[in-house]
């Protein structure tokens, strides 16, 4: 039986990557966090990533852990620092591991909407912090690839799932309905609502990254989601009449035209690459 190493194992995504390993039964699933019990791991921590290593001997790492913070110190120290030490690690010390690294279509930032479905070898032209850690992430991932080391990168676009975080869309709903049920608010605010994202339910984005894990070919970008482009007001009223709350008043706020950077309006993925990993077929 081989043995999954996964960091950040308290997301959302980790819970679902979890569940669909242990769903094969050909893994030993070994679960890090900076909040668990049996296997507490900062990856900031060089000493403790290189004692679980040795300890573990992974033959893959889903590396989840990540920082969305919008600090660029912290994201740095997050998102590329702590892979690039990883990396290392495996290159010298592990060379039998796989790696698989999650990016974000946050890599992708400023794109034409004439530019979708959004390919991997689309110019990355981040808009976020986040987004541009990531991108920095995923070059470690090819320069290591090129060095030999066995590595991949599952470039996620929206999570659907329970228990995101609020700096999510997602999240911010799921808060807000939470309120509603405390009575602590009447109406839901947000931001404006006409772009459009490409969603995919946690486990089908889990059964993605299982297949680009197991069969990408090291170094190789693939994309995460459902290709299908949505309206966030359309996903909204879908989240909303879930929760038979479809006739509690939504407040929109008007978009900032004095507002700073670059909101993308419409961005969805090209899933040819991933489904073909898979045996699949866009369904026309």
């Amino acid at each position: 039986m081989k043995t999954a190493l996964i960091t950040g194992s308290t997301g959302a995504l980790a819970s679902a990557v979890i569940a669909r390993l242990r769903q094969t039964q050909a893994f030993r699933v070994v679960e890090t966090s900076r909040q668990a019990d049996a296997h507490r791991l900062d990856i900031r921590d060089d000493k403790r990533v290189e004692a679980m290593l040795a300890e573990i001997r992974p033959d893959i790492v889903f590396h989840l852990a990540a920082t969305f913070s919008g600090n660029y110190d912290e994201a740095y120290a997050v998102n590329v620092d702590a892979t690039r030490r990883l990396l290392d690690l495996v290159e010298h010390s592990h060379p039998q591991t796989r790696v698989l690294l999650v990016g974000s279509a946050a890599e992708y930032g400023a794109v034409e909407p004439g530019d979708n479905p959004i390919r991997e070898d689309h110019v990355l032209n981040p808009q976020s912090i986040y987004g541009l850690s990531k991108s920095w992430q995923t070059q470690l991932a090819s320069f290591y690839a090129l060095r030999g080391v066995s590595v991949v990168v599952a470039r996620l676009f929206n999570l659907e799932a329970p228990g995101l975080s609020e700096r999510l869309f997602i999240g911010r709903v799921q808060k807000q309905i939470e309120e509603v049920r405390k009575g602590q608010r009447s109406s839901f605010e947000f931001g404006p609502l006409n772009a459009t994202r490409d969603y995919v339910d946690a486990d089908e984005a889990a059964r993605q990254m299982l297949a680009i894990a197991i069969g990408g070919t090291s170094g190789q970008i693939y994309n995460v989601g459902s290709g299908k482009p949505i309206v966030m007001r359309e996903l909204l009223q879908r989240l909303l009449a879930a929760q038979s709350m479809s006739t509690i008043a939504v407040q929109e706020a008007p978009a900032l035209t004095n507002r700073a950077g670059y909101d993308v309006p419409v961005i969805y993925a090209d899933m040819c690459k991933t489904l073909s990993l898979l045996g699949e077929s866009i369904q026309k």
